[in-house]
């Protein structure tokens, strides 16, 4: 066994496309609610045998792991006294958090034992780098999305609003410009038992909730509609739904903090977290929506040209430890 790709998550796209790349054995470990910090002291433990036994049985002589939790790296670290491992941590912006502070300078230790650290921008990388690791910026990994189901659509302009019903996401300013536009129809994914039942009750006509959807419906949707809108109140963080646009070449409607806007600097307009932005960008993505394909199609092609460079260092280290 040469490599695994291991994540403390019932799945996770990104971990899931990095690890199919790189031909890597991809592991979801998981027990008990996820997100859910309250229950963190009695999974932990749990996955943590579970990733040991995994690491004992399989032998491997390279381990990428998903951060957060900073954990799951900690633990493939400290089995590396018993057998040899080269560690890759693919770090998401979370991983960053204040939640994890607690850490304190065990986590630069971890980015300095690694031999690599996978992060999604610039900013990242020079926190990586200030603690002594070695960064590679990966915000994205070239996808071959399935074309999905088709999905029936209200007649008209139609937007979806990838969610996952985060706290960072402002729902209720999308409510509100969802009201200012009744010729435009939301529709806003992401498990709807976790909406405030607020907005659920505020949603306008021309608003829908889908709920979970599968992967067919999912991808059919997004085909399906006229532009994809991505927004986030916290900074620095990488949009997973923004990549998804890219790689199903859509227009993108994302929020204008400036690691965004470097990411998505072709097929995207970039808007302020407010009811007047919002309104603005999806009105604009409409109008320009020809132009934003064509910017589309030449960030997937830079895209794949950064990946190629990246798998090639990736690539190496799995050769010179097979």
């Amino acid at each position: 066994m040469s490599g695994l790709f291991i994540a403390w998550a019932p799945h996770n796209r990104r971990s899931q496309q990095i690890a199919e790349a790189l031909g890597l054995q991809l592991h979801f470990i998981h027990r008990g609610q996820y997100r859910a910090p309250i229950y963190a002291p009695f999974k932990y433990p749990l996955m943590a045998l579970e990733t040991w036994r995994l690491l004992n049985r399989a032998k491997p002589k390279v381990v990428f792991t998903q951060s957060p939790p900073p954990l799951l790296p900690l633990v493939v670290l400290l089995y590396g006294f018993f057998w040899p491992v080269q560690l890759v941590i693919d770090h998401h912006t979370a991983a960053f958090s204040g939640a994890w502070a607690w850490l304190g300078p065990l986590r630069a230790w971890m980015a300095r034992r690694a031999a690599f650290n996978l992060i999604t921008n610039e900013h990242w990388q020079e926190r990586i780098e200030r603690w002594g690791g070695q960064a590679l910026v990966l915000d994205d990994v070239p996808a071959d999305f399935p074309m999905g189901e088709a999905y029936a659509l209200p007649t008209g302009a139609n937007v979806v609003v990838i969610s996952s019903i985060a706290p960072d996401e402002p729902l209720e300013l999308v409510l509100e410009a969802a009201r200012q536009q009744p010729d435009v129809h939301f529709h806003i994914t992401g498990d709807k038992r976790r909406v405030p039942e607020n907005l659920l009750r505020a949603a306008p006509a021309n608003l829908q909730f889908t709920g979970f959807l599968s992967d067919a419906q999912y991808f059919g949707l997004l085909r399906a509609v006229d532009a994809l809108v991505v927004l986030t109140t916290r900074d620095f963080t990488n949009q997973r739904g923004g990549c998804e646009a890219v790689w199903l070449g859509q227009p993108l409607v994302i929020s204008n903090w400036p690691v965004l806007q470097r990411a998505f600097h072709r097929g995207a307009v970039h808007v302020p977290n407010t009811v007047e932005g919002i309104v603005g960008g999806i009105q604009e993505a409409l109008t320009r929506r020809a132009e934003l394909l064509k910017g589309m199609a030449q960030l997937q092609t830079e895209r794949r040209a950064h990946w190629q460079a990246v798998s090639g260092q990736l690539h190496r280290l799995l050769q010179a430890t097979s």
